[in-house]
């Protein structure tokens, strides 16, 4: 389970249950909120995040009368008038997930009332989840709902409009079709590239880098064509994070990091030699430049992980960006903590961290980790 997860999920307690209760129980009166509140509440505390919002949901289900279509009606009217744009943090709270959990597990019956709610709720707390399933069971008519929506006056309608159709949203269903074939997909974000938004750009950019992951030479193409038409530079850095990190060519001169550059690398030192978890490592190096251009350098580390089996699996880190001169140099540095996550099981024993420059691995040290 995600850290994120672990302290999120305490967000749906008594108190929030209480909340939402209050929200249905003023367009219903024949909702009991009292009951309502106390089936719902005595299953929490042993679900997590996700599990407790879709437990509340289908209690939403269970209590609010008539069917479907009415309580759709009904919990719209209890979210009321979505807040302006950027109150509330920009997306609203966790509070209202379970609305849109309503929509998103009970409404596929509906399709078109359920779209045209997730477009409403998501002004109070993101919809990319519970707009998945529609794009599974009919993605033709979801479709319809996104390209719309990528036009919306609301920035958080746009957001949704590519962050629901990542092909692989974390946390999210994946959405093989999109995955395979990533052409609608990049129709429409193509349309957000140059939003004047910045989380709706920062949504593409996440998008373009689900979609490198599958099909690297589209994503840099589409790269390409974002570049000719728009002031796009920092979409299409962070949307090909992961090919510059793995030395992909294409992506490197698109962004103009030479591939080839001629470096040489001295004084690469990494210690201490063995560590405990919750300590670190530090490691510096000396590049130049001996080639005879000017050269554009993308600097990260990798940390080869010591896996249970006694290979290793790589993670690989941002570390700088520079620029050299023929017979210039530099001086990069970094302390790597090694600390206990709920994303990550460490194993005793060897691990390696490397220096990558435009992707390619230049020096390499290793380290002893020592668990409790």
């Amino acid at each position: 389970m995600p850290e994120a997860q672990a302290a999120l999920k305490d967000m749906f307690d008594q108190a929030a249950v209480d909340f939402l209760a209050g929200k249905l129980a003023a367009v219903s009166a024949s909702f009991d909120a009292g009951n309502f509140s106390k089936a719902v509440a005595a299953d929490l505390p042993s679900l997590e995040l996700k599990a407790r919002a879709a437990r509340i949901a289908d209690g939403i289900r269970d209590a609010l009368p008539g069917r479907y279509p009415q309580q759709l009606a009904l919990v719209r009217k209890a979210a009321g008038i979505p807040p302006q744009p950027d109150a509330d943090g920009g997306m609203g709270g966790f509070r209202w997930m379970p609305f849109l959990n309503f929509v998103g597990r009970h409404g596929l019956g509906e399709p078109e009332l359920s779209l045209q709610a997730l477009a409403h709720l998501t002004c109070f707390f993101s919809a990319e989840f519970d707009v998945r399933p529609f794009l599974l069971a009919d993605s033709e008519h979801a479709l319809a709902h996104v390209e719309a929506w990528a036009g919306d006056r609301d920035w958080r309608v746009r957001r949704l409009a590519s962050e629901g159709i990542r092909p692989r949203l974390p946390w999210a269903m994946r959405l093989p079709h999109f995955a395979a074939d990533p052409a609608p997909v990049l129709e429409i974000i193509a349309r957000l590239v140059a939003d004047p938004h910045p989380i709706v750009r920062r949504s593409v950019a996440n998008n373009l880098n689900d979609i490198a992951k599958d099909h690297p030479a589209k994503a840099v193409a589409a790269a390409a064509k974002w570049l000719a038409a728009h002031e796009a530079h920092d979409v299409v850095r962070h949307g090909l994070r992961t090919l510059v990190k793995a030395g992909n060519g294409d992506a490197l001169k698109l962004l103009g990091f030479d591939s080839g550059a001629q470096l040489a690398v001295t004084d690469f030192a990494l210690s201490p030699k063995k560590i405990a978890l919750g300590e670190a490592v530090v490691f510096a190096a000396s590049l130049r430049n001996n080639g005879r251009r000017r050269v554009r350098l993308s600097i990260d580390y990798a940390v080869h992980h010591r896996k249970a089996n006694g290979g290793t699996t790589a993670k690989v880190f941002k570390l700088a960006v520079r620029e050299l001169g023929p017979g210039e140099g530099c001086r990069v540095e970094k302390r790597h903590a090694i600390r206990a996550i709920t994303t990550r099981r460490y194993h005793a024993g060897l691990h390696a961290l490397a220096l990558l420059v435009n992707g390619r691995e230049l020096a390499r040290g290793e380290f002893t980790l020592r668990l409790p």
